[in-house]
C-alpha cells in the first residue's frame, strides 16, 4: 500500500511500559498530564491506559508494574502529529529523565481490525506461500 494511503487510514497504537515500582507515582502523574493535554488533539479517537490485572501481577516480576497505552487515531498523520506535540515530548522526556521504566517502551502500530473473510484470505495466502517454499526446498507438501 502506498505511504500516502496508509496515512489516511485509521491506526491503532499500543505501547507497553514496564514501570519501576518506586516510580509509579511519577509515571501516573506523567500519564494523567498526557491524557489531559491530548484531549483535543486532532484526529484522536481514543487514548486509554490499562494496568496489568492483579492475578497476572502475582506471576510477574515485582521490580515493575506493566501498563499498556492504547491509542486510536483517525490516520497515521494524526498519530505522527501527536508524537511531535509538546505534551507527548514532555511525557517522553519525563519518562527518560526520571528513569521511570525498567526497559525501553515497546510500541506497535496496527491497521483496522481484520474481518473473518480477511483472516481466511490471509491464511490462504500463508498456506500457499508455505507450500511454494516447501516445493522450492524439495519437501513433500
Amino acid at each position: 500500500m502506498p505511504a500516502a494511503a496508509a496515512k489516511g487510514t485509521k491506526v491503532y497504537a499500543f505501547l507497553t511500559f514496564h514501570v519501576r515500582t518506586g516510580r509509579l507515582a511519577a509515571f501516573c502523574d506523567a500519564c494523567a498530564e498526557l491524557l489531559s493535554a491530548s484531549a483535543n488533539d486532532a484526529g484522536k479517537l481514543r487514548i486509554a491506559l490499562h494496568r496489568e490485572l492483579p492475578w497476572a501481577r502475582s506471576i510477574s516480576n515485582e521490580e515493575f508494574i506493566l501498563f499498556m497505552m492504547e491509542q486510536t487515531w483517525a490516520s497515521g498523520t494524526h498519530l505522527e502529529e501527536h508524537t511531535c506535540s509538546p505534551h507527548a515530548v514532555r511525557f517522553n522526556e519525563a519518562i527518560l529523565k526520571q528513569r521511570m521504566l525498567v526497559t525501553e517502551p515497546s510500541v506497535s502500530i496496527f491497521g483496522e481490525p481484520l474481518s473473518s473473510t480477511q483472516l481466511a484470505e490471509l491464511g490462504a495466502e500463508a498456506s500457499a506461500q508455505e507450500a511454494a517454499e516447501a516445493t522450492l526446498h524439495g519437501e513433500e507438501v
